[in-house]
């Protein structure tokens, strides 16, 4: 498929899921209403990506966003109980841990397991279990050549919603999608 059939594609998506959002009554929504329990959340802390290779990962986000590793953690022997309780394979073994921060604050651990029983491949982007990591970029297009110009991965040219939203996706060199995304009047024009 070309590149402009996937971005009207996206572009299709994108439209639909803002459509629906804005003639979903929020007020419907239990949450909303105060009618159910919640948990007093107030930001994403962090988040959490399976790597194969901890340090080539670490390079590849300093190289490219100036993430600093702010703890590395070797935990040693992994008890069993534990293992079952996250649903680990029981041959897995957690070698090591890393925390990065970005410029901006947003954080991102990094985790590297090893294991006969394990699959290192990348579940496809459809699949129940795959994700994404959506980082905020105040400059989508500055951004998109600098990836470029490092022979990274895209997987898009950036899509501009209806309410002015621009985004991409671009690709780890171990698989992992991560999503560029600014916000309307944050790109120069």
């Amino acid at each position: 498929m070309n590149t402009v059939k996937l971005a009207l594609l996206a572009f299709s998506v994108a439209s639909a899921v803002s459509a629906q959002a804005a003639t979903s009554p929020a007020q419907s929504t239990p949450a909303m209403n105060n009618d159910a329990p919640s948990l007093q959340v107030s930001t994403i802390d962090h988040v959490g990506m399976n790597v194969p290779d901890i340090d080539v990962a670490t390079r590849f986000f300093f190289e490219l966003m100036g993430a600093q590793v702010i703890s590395d953690v070797s935990p040693g022997s992994i008890p069993d109980q534990w293992k079952e309780q996250f649903g680990w394979h029981k041959s897995s073994n957690l070698q090591r841990f890393v925390m990065l921060q970005m410029a901006g604050g947003a954080k991102l651990e990094l985790f590297q397991y090893r294991g006969a029983e394990m699959n290192h491949m990348q579940p496809h982007g459809d699949d129940a279990g795959a994700s994404h990591v959506a980082l905020r970029t105040d400059d989508i297009d500055r951004s998109l050549a600098l990836l470029k110009s490092k022979n990274v991965r895209i997987l898009n040219e950036p899509v501009t919603n209806p309410d002015g939203i621009r985004w991409f996706y671009f690709q780890t060199p171990w698989g992992s999608q991560i999503e560029l995304v600014s916000l309307p009047g944050s790109s120069p024009v």
